[in-house]
């Protein structure tokens, strides 16, 4: 027997000895995974005493949530393991929260079936600066509150947030999906490789800067300055949106397709992929494809739209 026969025979000797032992591991606790958790959980509840303004959490798995206080006090309650308990506490003018793991790496190996989470209970409804860092923890903000600016920053977390800020809104998340309803604000950037962005009743002063990797992109009910979306292979569908500067938006080999949207200027350019829509007033357009059809109103007054793509067609009407 050969040595690479020999090497794969151990190895699935190997594969089905773990297998084993995981059927007597779930057999031994009833079929219950939380029972062969390695770490324990328990809820600590932290009341606050001192007022602030401003909230910046910075944390790795835990979700985060904000809901309004049932009274005028405000508490943090957290959902943790004993061995990497969350650190809160009132700094000057700014609630901070962020992990107090000063323990050995080895206490946190093994399985862990548990989701830890913190949710702050808030007794006002306006406050300063949120900010949000987390690696794999959800982000939830509600209607409720508003802030002077928003920025949230996770890896594969999803974000849902319906809080308005008077300054700004920044999100980046890498493969989390972004829920953005009924805010307004200055200005507002977004910016994921692979998540879904889902974005309905957003009215801004400034710009609107979106930028996508392969996730898809859904805008609905949208007034702004300007707006501009960067893409690979995402979809991109916008339905009444407007803009009382430009639309600036590229993609690869995603589709881009609006619905009653308008803009003084547009600037629209794909690789492959399709452009489909219909405009509120009538436009000057300028056209470019290679090998994709063009049907386009034979307007000629209005803003310029120029329409380029090499393999998509382009299909625009004046509604």
């Amino acid at each position: 027997m050969n040595t690479k026969k020999r090497f794969i025979i151990a190895a699935l000797i190997m594969i089905g000895a773990g297998a084993i032992l995981c059927i007597i591991a779930l057999v031994s606790a009833d079929f219950d995974p939380e029972k062969l958790s390695t770490g324990k959980y328990v809820t600590e509840t932290y009341d606050l005493k001192d007022d602030f303004q401003d909230i910046k959490i910075d944390v790795d798995t835990e979700k985060v949530s904000i809901f309004p206080a049932n009274d005028s006090s405000c508490k943090v309650v957290c959902y943790e393991n004993e061995k990497n308990a969350c650190n809160v506490r009132v700094d000057g003018q700014t609630l901070k929260i962020d992990k107090n793991d000063r323990h050995k790496w080895i206490w946190y190996m093994g399985l862990v079936t548990y989701s830890p989470e913190i949710t702050i209970y808030l007794p006002k409804d306006a406050y300063g600066e949120l900010s949000v860092s987390s690696d794999t923890g959800d982000v939830v903000i509600p209607e409720d509150f508003s802030f002077k600016s928003i920025t949230l920053s996770l890896s594969t977390g999803d974000i849902s947030c319906d809080a308005s800020a008077e300054d700004g809104v920044n999100i980046e998340t890498d493969t989390g999906d972004i829920t953005i309803n009924g805010v307004s604000a200055s200005k507002m950037e977004l910016k994921s490789d692979t998540g879904v962005m889902k974005l309905t009743d957003i009215s801004l002063k400034g710009d609107f800067k979106i930028e996508e990797g392969t996730g898809s992109a859904r805008l609905e009910n949208v007034t702004c300055r300007s707006l501009s979306s960067n893409g690979s292979t995402g979809d991109l569908t916008l339905t009444n949106v407007t803009t009382s500067v430009e639309f600036s938006l590229k993609r690869d080999t995603g589709d881009i397709r609006f619905s009653e949207c308008d803009a003084e200027t547009i600037y629209i350019e794909t690789d492959t992929g399709s452009v489909t829509g219909s405009l509120l007033t009538d436009k000057v357009f300028i056209t470019e494809t290679d090998t994709g059809r063009i049907e386009v109103p034979k307007t000629i007054t209005g803003g310029r739209c120029e329409i380029k793509t090499d393999t998509g067609d382009i299909r625009i009407e004046i509604k």
